[in-house]
């Protein structure tokens, strides 16, 4: 009788352990798959910081070779404009909420976010002081 109790002990210890780790693994696996999908949507929807591109319609209503999207409240943007008068770079600024038509060419770059500078042929999305700086020196600006 003992080695029928042992042996009933033995599978539902197995089938105990079968089912922890296949509880183990699924949820293992759905926080993978949660994981992945969040990341993979950012990766998918966030836009590129810097692109390359035609950007010349821009410079129309512009006489600096800088353009900046940005508005009041934004931080970095506050700190775009402290770096360009740090570093002596003339710039145009146009406010996408106070203006319709600096809206308008905002909206047309695809941004999500501010500031949205301008160089030459490079749309930079936020304050990358590297990329800042070489699309300044490849425009011979700094």
């Amino acid at each position: 009788m003992s080695n029928i109790n042992t042996a009933v002990k033995q599978r539902r210890s197995v089938a105990i352990l079968k089912s922890i780790t296949s509880y183990a693994l699924c949820l293992g696996i759905g926080l993978a798959l949660g994981y992945g999908a969040l990341h993979g949507y950012q990766w998918l929807t966030t836009p590129a910081p810097v692109v390359v591109g035609d950007y010349s319609q821009h410079f129309e209503y512009s006489d600096k070779p800088v353009i900046m999207y940005g508005t009041d409240w934004c931080p970095v943007c506050a700190n775009t404009r402290d770096y360009f008068a740090a570093n002596n770079v003339a710039y145009t600024e146009f406010n996408p909420e106070k203006d319709q038509q600096a809206s308008q060419r905002f909206n047309d770059l695809a941004a999500n976010a501010y500031p949205v500078i301008i160089i030459g042929d490079k749309r930079i999305i936020g304050l990358n002081i590297p990329e800042v700086e070489l699309a300044l020196k490849e425009q011979s600006l700094l």
